[in-house]
């Protein structure tokens, strides 16, 4: 049997990429790559949601292993820091791993000789529109599943005198990623040292900070759906410095669904938001900068199978509409 490419797991788990239909077949029947998925998707969850950690860049010598553990070459044996890399301006999405030709900076050279002109590289293809949410509230029968929530479009590459990109045994394009265990590993150092760090430094301060002000702005009763016997209540809370947060509460029996999942979704059902798996009762969850709870009000927990599939199920056990406060 042929594994998914790890590489290929990470980006999926961030969102980066869809999943193919060859992929969507293995997940469900290899349980070593879907658990290796679930496990991904639980680390970007973690990392999204200490936006408010402060992280600690890694010193020389952790590079200096990390180089060694995995086999780079002295083309990248400088260490990186993190004022070498612009913030996103995205919402709490870290930007998309650029090739490393593309950061080079353009050198003049001499203009070749007339000669014909070769096409242009094809433009990435269409990318597909998110399928339809599951209905706006409870009704007979779990109703239909959504389509997958399609990613980012990914800007072209500029042109360049050799290609970067690779075709991999479904068809689909991608870009090469020379950076890629290099940022995952850095991803994983640092979000591990600036929890720890984190954690530390709240210890020391804790008595002598001021506690943060937090307003309740909109709230929710969460009803249950045919076959569910579970209820609840979510609210969101805005901080001082503007970032909000759902804080879901449920009650009652989930029966054995292995995942629940919690999403902002459209009014009309077009559209939806995952914003993170509940673990027990209660959760708290971070609500991406610049989502307006005008378009996304319907708070909604859904029974997800242990498959690795983003995509919601269509069996939601609970629903709500958030109103202000």
């Amino acid at each position: 049997m042929t594994h998914i490419d790890r590489d290929d797991l990470a980006l999926i788990a961030m969102a980066e990429l869809d999943l193919t239909e060859p992929e969507r077949r293995h997940l469900a029947e290899c349980p070593e790559c879907s658990l290796e998925l679930i496990s991904l998707q639980h680390t970007v969850a973690v990392g999204r949601a200490a936006r408010d950690v402060q992280l600690l860049e890694p010193g020389d010598a952790v590079w200096g292993r990390i180089h060694s553990a995995l086999g780079l070459s002295d083309a990248v044996a400088g260490t990186p820091r993190r004022s070498d890399f612009p913030a996103s301006a995205g919402p709490a999405r870290a930007a998309p791993v650029t090739d490393a030709a593309a950061l080079a900076p353009a050198v003049p050279g001499p203009v070749p000789a007339a000669g014909p002109v070769s096409a242009p590289a094809p433009a990435p293809g269409p990318v597909s529109a998110p399928g339809p949410a599951p209905g706006p509230g409870p009704a007979p029968g779990p109703g239909p599943a959504p389509g997958p929530v399609s990613a980012p479009v990914e800007p072209a590459p500029p042109a360049g005198p050799a290609p970067v990109a690779r075709i991999d045994a479904h068809g689909r394009s991608r870009r090469a990623r020379f950076w890629l265990p290099l940022t995952v590993a850095a991803g994983i150092v640092g979000l591990v040292g600036g929890l720890g760090g984190g954690i530390w430094w709240e210890s020391l301060r804790q008595d002598a900070a001021p506690p943060v002000v937090e307003a309740k702005i909109a709230e929710a009763t969460l009803d249950p759906f045919p076959g569910w016997t579970a209820g609840g209540t979510a609210y969101v809370e805005k901080a001082a410095d503007g970032h909000r947060e759902v804080v879901v509460d449920l009650t009652g029996g989930t029966g054995s669904a292995p995942l629940r999942e919690v999403w902002l979704i459209k009014a009309d059902a077009s559209g939806l938001v995952s914003i993170g798996l509940l673990d027990g009762a209660t959760g708290r969850f971070s609500i991406p900068d610049g989502l307006d709870l005008a378009q996304y009000p319907l708070v909604d927990v859904s029974a997800e199978p242990d498959n690795g599939d983003p995509a919601h199920s269509g069996d939601s056990i609970v629903r709500g509409e958030l109103r202000a406060t």
